[in-house]
């Protein structure tokens, strides 16, 4: 697809943003276009359970005490694939903390194709917790309109902070460390 700039030379858009901009798009239709703002509120964020690829459950209010970061990716989204290093960096730096990391996965992927591709294609530490979305419900109850989406909650089960940071690891792990400290 081509662009032209302000100064009239034509720009190509990049496979990766075109790909970006379809994850986003794709999130947006499936969960209804509801926008993440106000999912934590002022009662805290909203309790959800998953199982994980490992086949452990993971529910948030069983981590009251801890501190969670929880990202919305999807397998096979080139951009989501940058961030599962920083996110797999990030449980094993602070773990010691009382932080638990997890991605909730929204490919649709098997429990066995997901750990091939976290762990094998992308060399996921086993402390990066993994867990499909089924049915989308949690990306519902947080009203996730892009792939991409960060929740880091407090250990009084409070959101402290959520948003976007591919590219800008430096907010995550601020975001991470002050909610720890």
């Amino acid at each position: 697809m081509n662009r032209r700039s302000r100064d009239g030379t034509v720009r190509r858009r990049s496979l990766r943003g075109r790909l970006l901009v379809a994850s986003v798009a794709l999130v947006i239709a499936l969960v209804g276009g509801a926008s993440a703002a106000g999912a934590g509120g002022s009662s805290g964020a909203p309790d959800f359970s998953v199982t994980t690829i490992d086949g452990t459950t993971f529910t948030l209010a069983a981590q009251r005490g801890k501190v969670v970061v929880f990202d919305f990716l999807q397998a096979g989204c080139s951009s989501c694939a940058e961030q599962v290093p920083v996110l797999s960096r990030s449980a094993t730096r602070f773990a010691a903390k009382g932080v638990r990391v997890l991605v909730v996965d929204l490919s649709g992927g098997r429990a066995s194709a997901l750990r091939s591709y976290y762990r094998g294609k992308l060399g996921a530490s086993k402390r990066l917790l993994v867990a499909p979305d089924k049915g989308f419900r949690v990306a519902q109850r947080y009203r996730v309109t892009a792939v991409g989406t960060t929740y880091v909650v407090g250990r009084r089960g409070r959101v402290r902070w959520q948003g976007l940071w591919l590219g800008k690891e430096k907010v995550l792990l601020r975001a991470i460390a002050q909610a720890a400290a």
